[in-house]
């Protein structure tokens, strides 16, 4: 029987950079399957996605350059509502992907064929709306020198809840404002019954 372990997290705990309004509405946890492979990642996040069949869910994700054109081949012969952009500053811009998820064989189908990108440390998160955009961020570089940056901000002032894959696509964070994933036993009860959650409560 797979196990799934699911514990509350503060926001900033992992040197998370997140970008996002009304942090002090926002709650994260951590879920990820107990013995974690790429199958087992890709699994559990379908498992949650599709057992009370939490759609549309959109897609954000940044592959590497030069995969765009096989990407949007691929998307293409398979019907799927996707847009490609390119963010960035200048001459350093990089393609950014998102696709709208309406079907839980969509979304397997997704996950089989670009989870690759978050197990490469490479932006990639799901939203259950559209609010994913990307914003200069300031700071410093490991130079110490001022620098700008771009990076995904989150619009969570409203009812909002965005998964994003953990490192190595060890499992992922969620961060939400909603009500339907305010508690560990809400978000227990959105897996098949076959499958154990083992909650932290602390």
């Amino acid at each position: 029987m797979k196990e799934v372990y699911i514990t509350h997290e503060t926001l900033g705990s992992d040197g998370e950079k997140l970008l996002c309004e009304n942090t002090e509405k926002v709650s994260k946890v951590y879920i990820g399957p107990l013995e974690a492979d790429d199958d087992m990642m890709r699994q559990t996040l379908a498992d949650f996605i599709c057992t009370k069949s939490l759609f549309p869910v959109y897609l954000t994700f940044e592959p590497l350059t030069g995969m765009e054109n096989d990407l949007e081949m691929l998307f293409k012969i398979n019907k799927m509502d996707y847009s490609l952009r390119y963010e960035g500053l200048k001459n350093k811009r990089f393609p950014v992907f998102k696709l709208t998820i309406e079907e839980c064989s969509s979304l397997i189908f997704v996950l089989k064929e670009t989870f690759w990108v978050a197990t490469c440390n490479i932006f990639y998160a799901l939203s259950f709306s559209d609010n994913i955009v990307y914003k200069p961020v300031n700071g410093k570089s490991w130079l110490g020198r001022e620098k700008t940056w771009i990076w995904p901000h989150f619009n969570m002032s409203g009812t909002s809840t965005i998964v994003e894959i953990w490192y190595d696509g060890d499992g992922f964070n969620l961060y939400t404002t909603e009500p339907r994933f305010s508690t560990l036993e809400k978000l227990a009860s959105l897996f098949p019954s076959e499958i154990t959650v083992v909650k932290n409560e602390e």
